[in-house]
């Protein structure tokens, strides 16, 4: 680096560490008096100070490096360094350039990413970075960092890294331009976090992460990139010298730097975690959690280090506001790239939500201690499990403003705190305890009245209650059902959950009977019965709002209406009872409901999809893998494929179902379903006498199991005469 860029480099420092234009200008005056060029030139990269948002990011004295790289990157172009030809220029930052190049020689053929030094910034501190960054990969090894893979120093003592050429997409353009789900994004950023665990566990803080950083490959692998500016924790490394300067201190991204980076004080891996944060958070929102506008650098970092950021579910809708609005008014342009659809608020509240602000704690020490307990609280959220993340509590602000005014309240404001919060907490267990004494009587007087209901409707077993003639020997199972169901609403009348789970019970039994009228009759009621004792959200009514969809469907009375009541059920157990063993079997049910529609579209078919491997995932947690409920779902699965006309993967996977149901406990019932699909499926693919032989298999093995009387049977040999009038 020449003289004069040394001089220029050293004054632009020491000026940009003074704010005010006129104490600025001052400084000028006395350091340049004899040196007008020096001073013209200074001047002109102060400008770039102004109202550049991205000046942190890109210090102003690199402009004009930038000018000479150009050039040098013209002169690169079919040039070899080491073994490798330079093909074209791929990106730039502070300190160097990126080039694509290819082995150069016969040894083998790999196209790879060569870095280097910019001219005009190879003073000895960026060199000494330089080379500690090659070290920190050099002791890198995971399949989602960017490898190194050679490194030297160029004839004119530039030094050079050889690194993994990745061909990619920034995460969030990968994930917007795939429109994944909020799972989906959910799922790659666990990956990032693993790599950024693994560099944290080899003493290294990456102190740049944002999406340009962590590329998606077209195979949606996760490369994390550029530890250009990361700090090494290990005193070896360490030892390096890097001088704090004012330019070292802007060698960072702004919009993702943790509030201590951006205030220069000491950084640990938790710095990291703030800067995944701030990626989840736009990953998800497809906004960042501090937008400075025009207002300049300094702005955001004020807003970085003072100003909470607003919830994600919050910012998508303040964002679609705002959209909607410039729509409205005819000022917004048109947008290339859409916000994908599935940024949903209400998918983001509660746990994401919280997740995602624990990350971005103003105080380290508040956040995630590592990125694995951040990937493990999600993986708790995405499998339905209660998380770390939790909202402040009163105790902890109660702490923190004792803290903050301790000199003007000291032992007052704790004696008010502990009497209100001994207050609160004493009224609290009273009403508790107040309640759980009436719950529990009620509870026992609804006990006993139903004991003696069921008794009664036991009494039609009881030989010693004929023999004083109270009734007669021959009464069926259908009467005693019959004669029960007339008397629920009035002799158990002022207990109406009670007479609910009994008109969802003989629903049940009517059911079995195939008796679809008397099946909606009673679900319908015993809907109503638990609105009315449990309110309009309750586990139990959305459980009542499937069985009802069923029945609805049971009678053909309104197909659009049963769809509708099915979707209420699932959102509304999804929010009040997420671990509920009837979700899966409702998620299920809806997913082959979409699979039965003859003009099911690409987005049917993902949604089917979507709802089936989330019905599988409840199921395992609930059952196993080996439980016929579980090999259920993967005969969904099959049934997907069927419908998206992959005939052979579809007969491959019954038939896999087909061997796990042989081993299932009661798992007849799927095997002769399996049966039948994959004898449609032998029909689709031209194989008619398989077909017609599996067919027959699956008629003998119903009738052995249920009977030629049994609706269940009815039902088979229905669908087996439409799938045999199918030439």
């Amino acid at each position: 680096m020449s003289k004069q860029w040394q001089q220029i480099e050293k004054l632009l420092a020491t000026a940009l560490d003074e704010p005010e234009p006129a104490k600025r200008t001052l400084l000028l005056d006395r350091i340049c008096a004899n040196d007008p060029d020096l001073r013209a030139e200074v001047e002109s990269l102060l400008a770039h100070d102004q109202p550049s948002q991205s000046f942190i990011e890109s210090p102003a004295y690199t402009f004009a490096a930038e000018l000479l790289t150009d050039e040098l990157g013209r002169q690169l172009e079919n040039q070899h360094i080491g073994a490798y030809k330079i093909i074209r220029e791929i990106g730039r930052g502070g300190m160097g350039a990126v080039y694509l190049a290819r082995r150069g020689d016969d040894a083998f053929d790999k196209q790879v990413a060569i870095k280097l030094i910019k001219r005009g910034m190879d003073t000895d501190a960026i060199l000494r970075r330089f080379v500690m960054e090659r070290q920190i990969l050099a002791q890198l090894d995971h399949p989602n960092i960017a490898r190194l893979l050679d490194g030297g120093t160029t004839p004119d003592n530039l030094p050079y890294i050889v690194m993994e050429y990745v061909d990619g997409l920034p995460i969030t353009e990968y994930c917007d331009h795939h429109q994944l789900s909020t799972n989906e994004r959910l799922n790659i950023f666990r990956v990032v976090c693993d790599a950024v665990q693994h560099a944290h566990q080899n003493l290294v803080v990456h102190r740049d992460l944002k999406p340009s950083n962590v590329l998606i490959t077209r195979d949606g692998i996760p490369k994390l990139l550029d530890f250009g500016i990361s700090k090494v924790l290990e005193a070896e490394l360490s030892a390096l010298p890097i001088e704090p300067t004012r330019t070292e201190f802007r060698m960072l991204t702004p919009d993702y730097a943790s509030p201590e980076q951006l205030r220069g004080e000491k950084l640990t891996t938790t710095s990291d975690i703030y800067g995944l944060g701030v990626m989840l958070y736009e990953l998800l929102t497809g906004v960042r959690p501090h937008r400075a506008n025009d207002s300049g650098p300094h702005e955001l970092a004020r807003m970085v280090c003072e100003q909470e950021p607003a919830k994600p579910s919050r910012a998508i809708s303040d964002f679609e506001l705002r959209n909607s609005e410039l729509k409205t008014s005819g000022t917004a342009e048109p947008n290339p790239n859409p916000e994908p659809e599935i940024r949903n608020p209400k998918s983001l509240r509660g746990d994401l939500d919280n997740i995602v602000l624990m990350a971005l704690r103003k105080d380290p020490q508040r956040r995630y201690v590592s990125a694995a307990q951040l990937s493990s609280d999600i993986e708790r959220h995405l499998t339905g499990l209660p998380v770390m993340a939790r909202k402040d509590t009163f105790k902890y602000r109660a702490g923190k403003f004792v803290k903050r005014n301790k000199v003007g309240v000291g032992a007052t404001v704790m004696v008010v705190l502990s009497l209100i919060t001994g207050l609160a907490v004493a009224i609290s267990q009273a009403r508790i305890a107040n309640q759980r004494r009436a719950e529990a009587e009620r509870a026992t007087a609804g006990a006993e009245r139903t004991s003696r209901f069921m008794q009664s409707f036991l009494d039609y077993a009881n030989p010693a209650w004929f023999a004083r003639g109270k009734g007669r020997r021959d009464v069926t199972v259908r009467e005693a059902i019959d004669d029960a169901a007339t008397r629920i609403d009035t002799e158990l009348a002022d207990l109406p959950e009670v007479r609910a789970d009994l008109h969802y019970t003989i629903g049940l039994v009517y059911s079995s009977h195939g008796d679809p009228q008397a099946y909606d009759r009673h679900m319908r009621e015993s809907l109503d019965l638990y609105r009315q004792a449990l309110g309009e959200e309750h586990p139990k009514v959305a459980r009542a709002l499937y069985y009802v969809a069923m029945s609805t469907l049971g009678t053909g009375s309104d197909p659009e209406e049963a769809g509708l009541q099915l979707r209420q059920g699932i959102a509304m157990m999804r929010k009040t009872g997420p671990d509920n063993v009837n979700l899966p079997y409702m998620l299920q049910t809806l997913a082959s409901r979409i699979l039965k529609r003859p003009d099911i579209d690409a987005n049917g078919l993902a949604e089917s999809e979507n709802l089936i491997l989330e019905a599988k995932t409840l199921f395992t947690r609930h059952y196993g893998n080996e439980h016929v409920a579980t090999l259920s779902a993967d005969m969904s699965l099959a049934q997907l494929e069927r419908r998206r006309g992959n005939l052979k993967k579809a007969e491959s996977m019954v038939q896999e179902n087909i061997a796990h149901l042989r081993l299932a406990k009661d798992g007849e019932h799927g095997y002769i379903w399996s049966l039948f699909e994959l004898g449609d499926v032998s029909r689709e693919l031209g194989k008619v006498i398989e077909a017609e032989t599996l067919f027959m298999q699956a008629e003998d093995a119903g009738r052995k199991h249920w009977g030629a009387e049994d609706p269940e049977f009815a039902k088979l040999a229905k669908a087996l005469a439409r799938a045999r009038a199918v030439r």
